[in-house]
């Protein structure tokens, strides 16, 4: 690898995050400390905190054993939650995942390099025009009033206005 490659490569974003399922034994009020271990891992490294997820209590989509000196314990629900983060020159992600490995509340984990901006990802509706050949795309977001189902009227009147919109 050329000297200039070697530069380019060292001047690259170190972004990371880690998601982590901490123990459904561990009671709600001790999770804000279990959190505080995890940043204590990465402020170590020299990381620098991007964003985070205070972990809910989630059902596992599968059960999953974790020993307990020489037994195994079954877990069907955890607290799930993530941290992003900036890993400084000095720091090393091996280290953190070691961190990680060895904490005794976290049942699974798991590190990635990402990108800093949001990534959260929100479904979006795609509409094509015959008469103009544009493209409209709307946003949308369920709410709780969306639980009822239009009638074929309100159907038509929706239709109708798109339609005016258009024109």
């Amino acid at each position: 690898m050329s000297k200039k490659a070697k530069v380019a490569r060292n001047n690259e974003e170190k972004i990371y995050e880690v998601g982590y399922h901490v123990l459904s034994s561990v009671s709600e009020e001790n999770i804000p400390g279990e959190v505080e271990k995890i940043k204590a891992f990465l402020t170590k490294e020299k990381a620098i905190i991007i964003s985070e997820q205070i972990p809910k209590l989630r059902p596992l989509a599968y059960s999953i054993k974790k020993a307990f000196g020489g037994t195994y314990k079954v877990f069907d629900k955890a607290y799930f939650g993530f941290i992003k983060f900036e890993l400084g020159e000095e720091g090393d992600v091996r280290n953190i995942d070691l961190s990680m490995k060895n904490n005794e509340s976290v049942l699974r984990y798991l590190i990635i390099k990402t990108v800093r901006e949001n990534t959260m990802y929100s479904p979006k509706i795609t509409i094509f025009s015959d008469k103009d050949a544009k493209i409209k795309t709307l946003k949308v977001e369920k709410t709780e009033n969306d639980v009822k189902p239009a009638s074929i009227e309100e159907i038509d009147k929706s239709i109708d206005a798109l339609v005016a919109e258009e024109a």
